[in-house]
């Protein structure tokens, strides 16, 4: 077998993966902007990420809905009790200007304290 089509086909399934990955979100019932439009927006997306910009006002619960592995970069102090599918509730204190990596996950947020949780949530598609 020659090159040319090992190298066509290639290419191939990438576009077709590249192409799945994009959308995948967008059909997925739990994705965390269509579980929880409220406090979900998207403020930039590409082939590589998309970048969310969520906002959870105090005493809010957002409904159960899931996250590919990203980054969260939080804008305000908060305190925030998180119950992921399969684990007992923690509660969190997050500090504005700080940084996390978080897994994939699928969970419920509760904004516990009284200041609006303001979070940039930075979604890896690959």
């Amino acid at each position: 077998m020659s090159r040319k089509p090992v190298i066509l086909a290639t290419a191939a399934i990438v576009i077709a993966v590249t192409a799945f990955a994009g959308t995948q979100s967008k059909e997925d019932p739990l994705d965390a902007v269509r579980a929880a439009p409220d406090t979900h927006k998207v403020a930039f997306e590409n082939a590589f990420v998309r970048v969310l910009d969520v906002h959870v006002p105090p005493g809010s619960i957002e409904k159960r809905h899931r996250h590919p592995h990203g980054l969260s970069v939080y804008i305000t102090d908060w305190s925030v009790k998180v119950t992921a599918d399969g684990r007992a509730p923690e509660v969190h204190q997050r500090k504005s200007g700080t940084f996390a990596w978080n897994e994939a996950i699928t969970h419920t947020v509760e904004n516990v304290g009284k200041t609006e949780g303001h979070v940039l949530r930075i979604e890896l598609k690959h």
